[in-house]
């Protein structure tokens, strides 16, 4: 059941690690290329013309090149699906093609070539594991040969390269499900640990209630737009918002319905947010702050101005209010000024949210 929640993941972690798997064969490829160069030049010249073997190399030479140009330049995590499995194809091709071309060049039979065709099986079988169809098309091609060349240089009959073939197939196919099984395993486990990882974070950051921000995430954010204020030389408003008259509106209606109006407050003070970098947060209490980024006293009394209409065109009833049937609101509006603290600056706009309470409530003001 959880392996098939996580299927979408489970794909992209096993296709994140097919890609790996190649540019790992790609950097073997770049080995085994030298060392092939470098036994023909010294062992290998009794047995063929070694300019003609040159020719042989040109395609694998450029596509293992265009394959480390193109993680260079693009990066290797914006290389696609589709230009992943058409470089496999090429490179599994380019090595075909050296392969056929080193056999095709002598009549006299040469361990090496077998050998080099057995040690590619066991690169792109290992390479390859997360995806069965593709590690079984990389190595197909290189089994093939391999019982081929044996055939047709060392044996007449054909049970052994047939059951070489076979017998290496299975055991290469029956080890991916083993492994690809581990691997499935190991990769469910670390996203599940992601996800609680996740959970125990939000709930570190949203206030249980309202399922807005919390003081602490809260402190933290406008921590970082202080930063990012003074980096970038932008203004930065805050607003301290308070439910007017709210004991008495507990002491009169009760705590739960106190609860569903603090839920309903905090949804229109959210909705009253238009920019992705503005935050709300629940401060304490029926106490609530904004944090307005890029936004002047100007620009945050209009916010004020907003949520005060949003919560009176809310109408919820508070038979305990001193200035209305309906829950009203207190702001105090202050703007950061370099060399500002953020304590100090929820200090200035907190006090100017205790004189709006104190010139009448269902107000705001600002410095």
């Amino acid at each position: 059941m959880k392996s098939y929640q996580y299927q979408p993941q489970l794909k992209r972690e096993a296709f994140t690690i097919l890609k790996r798997g190649i540019l790992w064969a790609t950097y073997v490829s770049c080995v085994l290329l030298s060392v092939v160069l470098l036994n023909s030049y010294f062992f290998d010249g009794f047995y063929f013309d070694l300019h003609s073997l040159q020719f042989k190399f040109i395609p694998l030479f450029i596509v293992l090149l265009l394959g480390l140009i193109t993680i260079k330049l693009a990066g290797f995590e914006n290389v696609g699906v589709k230009q992943t499995y058409l470089y496999l194809i090429l490179l599994v091709s380019g090595w075909s093609y050296v392969l056929l071309g080193l056999a095709l060049l002598s009549d006299q039979n040469m361990p090496g070539i077998e050998s080099l065709a057995d040690v590619l099986v066991l690169v792109f079988a290992l390479a390859l594991f997360p995806n069965r169809n593709v590690m079984a098309f990389a190595i197909f091609p290189f089994l093939a040969f391999s019982a081929v060349y044996h055939s047709m240089q060392y044996s007449q009959v054909l049970i052994y390269p047939l059951t070489k073939f076979l017998c290496f197939l299975g055991i290469i196919l029956s080890g991916q499900k083993i492994i690809s099984g581990w691997f499935f395993k190991a990769v469910s486990r670390n996203i599940e640990k992601k996800k609680l990882l996740q959970q125990f974070k939000r709930l570190a950051m949203i206030d249980g209630l309202t399922n807005i921000s919390n003081r602490r995430h809260f402190d933290e954010v406008l921590t970082q737009e202080i930063k990012a204020s003074l980096r970038n030389n932008k203004p930065l408003s805050i607003i301290m918002v308070d439910v007017d008259f709210f004991k008495p509106l507990n002491d009169s209606l009760g705590h739960q319905v106190g609860d569903k109006y603090l839920k309903r407050i905090a949804g229109v003070l959210n909705s009253a947010l238009e920019r992705p970098r503005d935050l709300v947060a629940r401060y304490g209490g029926e106490e609530f702050v904004i944090a307005l980024p890029d936004t002047d006293l100007s620009g945050a009394t209009q916010v004020a101005e907003k949520i005060k209409q949003a919560i009176a065109d809310t109408e919820l009833a508070h038979p305990g209010s001193g200035v209305s049937d309906f829950i009203t609101v207190s702001q105090g509006i202050a703007q950061w000024h370099e060399g500002m603290e953020p304590a100090q600056l929820l200090e200035t706009a907190d006090s100017l949210l205790y004189q709006a309470k104190s010139a009448g409530r269902d107000c705001y003001l600002s410095e």
